[in-house]
Order: C-alpha cells, then structure tokens, then sequence
C-alpha cells in the first residue's frame, strides 16, 4: 500500500509539467475514448447483419449495413489519427520542458555534486530517462482511457446480447490479464538493472572519449576494449534474462488466450445449437471478445510503460530532491568591486563531514597586490580558490571582498568579476574567438585580440588556417598544451576582472614567456589583484607577498625570499627548483 502511494505520488509529481498542455490533453483523452466507443459499434452491426439482413435476405439492408461499416472504420481511422498527431506533439513538447526543468535544476546544483557523479551519468538521465517519464505521463493516462473503460463497456454489451455468455467471460476474462500483470512485475527488477547497467556503459564511453590520450599513451587500448566488452556482455545477460521473461509471458499468454477463446466458442456453439442464442448473437459476442483479446497487447504495453517510467520517475526524483546551491542571505543586487581586497575569516571546509580540508584559516590578501599561494599538494589551496569562486559555502566563517560577504552576493555577480586560469583550460570544441568570447558574450572584437595579445596568443593565432575563427576540435585537440593555456589565460582576462586567479596557469609554458605575460598583466591590471597557485619557484619569487599554507593548516604570510630562507618546509617545497 505504500509503495503504491509513492507510486501515485511520483506520477502526480512529474503530470505537473502536462498543465499548459491541459487542452490537448483532454482532447487526447476524448478521443481515445470516442475511438473507443466507435470500435464497439461495428460487431453489433456484425448481429444486424447475420440476424437481420442475411436472415430475411434484405440486400438493400446488407448495403446500408456495410456502408455504415465502412463509415464507421473510416471515422475510427480519423479519430485514431487525430489522437496520434496530438499524443506525438505533446509528448515531444513535454519532453522538451522536462529536459528544460531537469537541465535547469542541474545548473543549480552545487559544484561538490558534480564531482560525486560522472558525465556519462547525467548524459543517461537527462537522455534515456527524461524520454521514458515523458511517455510514462503522456501515455499511460490515455492507455487507461482506452482499455477500462472499452473492458468494461464491452462485458456489458455482451451481457445484453446473452447474460450466460456474459458470466462465463467475466468468469475467465481475469485469467487473460494475470499473466500481463505477473510477468510485468517480475520483470520490474530485470529494467532496473538494464537501465542502471546502460548507465555504467554510457559512463565508461564517457570517460574513454575524454581519456583516450591517457589510454594511448599507456598502452591500454586493449584493456579499454575488454572493459568496455565486459560491460556489455554482463547487460547481455540481463537482457536475455529479460528476453526469457518476454518469451515466457508471450508463451503463457498465447496460450491462455486460445483456451479462453476455445471454451468460449465451444460454449456459444452449444448454445446455438440449443437455441439459447442466435447465430448473429454468437458472431457479435466472438468478435467483441477478439477486440478483449487484442487489448492484452495494450495491457502488456501499459503496464512496461508504468513500470519502465517510475523506476525513471524515482532516478530523475534523486536529481530533482538534491538542494541546490544556497542563495544569498541577503541580496545586495549587482556590486562592483572597486579595489579586488580579499578577506578569509576563521574559515572553516571540508568535502566530507566532520573531516577538515581548512580549520579556522584566517588571512587577507591587500588590493592590488600580486601574492602567491603555496602549499604541500593536498592542503587545500584549490579549496581556497574554489571557495573564493563560490563553488562551495564554508562550514563556519566568512569570505570578504571589498568588504562584502561573499555569501550575500548573486553567485553571478560575484563569478563575473573574478578571472581564474586552471591547469586544465577546458576549451569548447569551437572558434578560438568563442572560446575567448566564452567569458563576455558581448565582448567586442578589439577586446578579443587585446586579450589575445596580453596572453601571448594573437601571434600564433593569426598563423592559424582561420584565425581567430578556427574550430580547435575536442578537449583543443589541434593545440598544443602551451597554447591552450594562452587563450584560457586571454579567456580570463577580456573579463578585465578585480580578482585574477592562476591555478597553475602557466604549467606549460616556458619561464620566459610567463614572465613577458604576467608583466604585460600586471601592466595592464594595475587596480586588479593577482592570486597565483604555483609549484615554480620563478612564479612565487615573482610575487609581492606568499602564502604559506603549511602542513598543520595555517597559513604563513611574508616575502617569499624570507621564507626560502628561514622555512624549511617551505624551501623544501622548490628543493629540485623550477
């Protein structure tokens, strides 16, 4: 009883999303069952037809008789094509806004989400799940519409035309819908399994695509492959498990219908020949029980649909129940930050509860200064600069820019006027005037080619066979990983943000050029401050202030030629030098 009300639950849920579609959907509705009820009249026409006009030789009747058949399938044929056309149009527009609220809620999601799951899983939910609730609530409805209800009508029919008949069929009808019903819950846990096992297919696809350089460079193309195979041959198994099932319930339910049939023509039969019922009364009864028949096959796609949908139903509810990230306390609308100051107080963080990544870290990092942020690998340097970006929201204390609670700001308005260049550039596989673009859409041209030019790009840029409008394919794949970094690093700075972050932005790039680009930031940005993370020791000695962010969590603050000297676990850090 309680998982029936869940289930009730979740489809009343997601039948939300069919309400600007309420019009089309009734139609839908009406139609079904007008199609329903036009689908009934012609086996009584068949009594007419044998009773009547065959009987008394009526040929004039016989012609009525069949034009009005003919009519009849006519406007069947009508009616069934209207409902199609409206059913096709709402399921793609529900589809659509499903996608839409779902995409939308994803979005919304904080950044710690994204890294407990993987693409190919999202790209499973968002592609094979939203299409399968989509159906579940346009379709399922309609299906009820049709099948009840013409059930019901149908045994009533029959048991005006011969109450006997009638009995007996409502005695053996329930035996034709059990093996439906049975099979389709067995093989509830069957979907379950090949749905979450094309999850993990999708997933390993994903992550071969985006590591195949990985998997090159190691030599593991084969056992990719075998990983890959693997997969498949264990959803193989539980497809033919699936398979069995079908062929069983195909099997049981082929052969309950041809009894019920048989016990029903041989108990008409002998019924026309005691002159209990006429010949007319048998062949309308026969035919409206062959119409019973030919609803199994709706039954059987009802229930898969039902099913199939609300194991969808609850994995796209796992997505949609995640909170999503924490608004602003207090909304300060849009600011404009005027010096770049930073601000950590007693800041507290960790990924999993009760286990610290930063305790109490406290520091603040002047306008206009250019500081570097060192630290052992592991001690939570990213944190900070994900922190600082909003990505996460501290357990305890508070993060300041210019005076602003960090907290009490638009996660957009904060994000637009912060600049950061990671390691990883993550570039779109488009024009290399998008991806620049791709931090201010209104960005003008001169700005693109100024950024360009600032990170050392323009020159190689303009050497390309299109330029600034050559596609760099996938992950940048025509680039090498010195130049993907120079138009990320041109990415950040069309932004022309207070707050610039390098995350060890310039990996790939000779000393030579990073030094020419940091000057020709630094001469550019001179209101901006500049946070570097960096494990070279030409970039922290290039800096104004380091932050020493040691071992036991606490963060150091002096000039880095001091530290070299008077901390060991600092020059440790740079002992192999650059």
């Amino acid at each position: 009883m309680k998982k029936t009300k869940e289930q009730i639950s979740l489809f009343l849920r997601f039948s939300k999303i069919l309400l600007p579609y309420k019009k089309r959907y009734l139609a839908i509705l009406a139609l079904g069952a007008l199609g329903s009820l036009v689908a009934l009249v012609n086996p009584y026409l068949a009594k007419i037809v044998v009773d009547v006009a065959i009987k008394n030789k009526d040929y004039r009747l016989l012609i009525l008789l069949a034009i009005i058949g003919a009519g009849l399938f006519i406007l069947g044929g009508l009616i069934d094509a209207a409902r199609h056309f409206l059913d096709r149009s709402v399921n793609i527009k529900v589809k659509l806004d499903l996608n839409r609220k779902i995409f939308r809620h994803i979005k919304k999601l904080p950044f710690l989400y994204f890294k407990d799951k993987s693409t190919g899983e999202h790209l499973y939910r968002i592609g094979n799940d939203v299409d399968r609730v989509a159906d579940f609530i346009t379709q399922t409805p309609p299906e009820a519409v049709s099948i009840f209800p013409r059930l019901i009508i149908t045994l009533a029919i029959v048991f005006i035309l011969n109450w006997k008949m009638a009995l007996f069929s409502i005695i053996l009808a329930p035996i034709l819908y059990l093996p439906p019903y049975y099979f389709s819950r067995k093989m509830r846990g069957v979907w379950e399994v090949l749905i979450n096992g094309f999850q993990d297919i999708f997933k390993y696809l994903g992550e071969f695509f985006s590591h195949i350089g990985l998997i090159k460079a190691f030599g593991k193309e084969e056992t990719a492959v075998r990983g890959h195979i693997k997969r498949l041959i264990a959803n193989i198994r539980v497809g033919l498990r699936n398979i069995k099932l079908e062929i069983a319930s195909s099997f049981v339910l082929k052969a309950v219908t041809n009894a019920v049939m048989g016990l029903m023509a041989f108990y008409g039969g002998y019924m026309v020949i005691k002159d209990e019922m006429s010949l007319g009364s048998l062949s309308a009864i026969m035919v409206y029980l062959l119409q019973l028949m030919a609803l199994q096959g709706q039954f059987a796609n009802f229930f898969q649909t039902t099913v199939i949908g609300l194991v969808s139903c609850e994995r796209l509810t796992e997505v949609l129940d995640v909170e999503e990230e924490p608004r602003p306390l207090k909304t300060k609308g849009e600011i404009s930050f005027k010096k770049g100051e930073v601000v950590f107080k007693d800041v507290s963080f960790g990924y999993k509860k009760d286990q610290h990544v930063l305790k109490d870290i406290s520091f603040s990092v002047e306008d206009k200064r250019q500081i570097a942020l060192v630290g052992p690998s592991g001690c939570g340097k990213t944190t900070i600069l994900h922190l600082l970006l909003g990505l996460y929201c501290p357990w305890k204390g508070d993060i300041l820019i210019d005076g602003y609670n960090i907290r009490e700001l638009k996660p957009a308005s904060l994000r637009r006027q912060i600049g950061i260049i990671l390691q990883e550039p993550f570039l779109w596989n488009d024009s290399i005037d998008y991806n620049i673009r791709y931090a201010v859409d209104r960005a003008q041209t001169r700005d693109i080619i100024k950024a360009a030019e600032l990170a050392g790009a323009d020159s190689f840029i303009r050497n390309l066979p299109q330029g600034y409008d050559t596609v760099i394919g996938e992950n940048a794949c025509k680039l090498s990983e010195g130049q993907k970094q120079r138009i990320a690093i041109a990415r950040a700075l069309v932004k022309e943000p207070k707050v610039l972050i390098f995350d060890e932005a310039f990996s790939s790039i000779d000393l030579e050029s990073e030094a020419k680009i940091m000057r020709n930031i630094r001469d550019s940005f001179k209101e901006a401050t500049l946070i570097s993370v960096s494990h070279r020791l030409s970039t922290v000695m290039g800096a104004e202030q380091a932050y020493f962010l040691n071992r036991e969590g606490k963060i150091i603050v002096d000039i880095p030629s001091n530290l070299i000297k008077k901390n060991k676990e600092f020059s440790d850090l740079f002992s192999c030098g650059d």
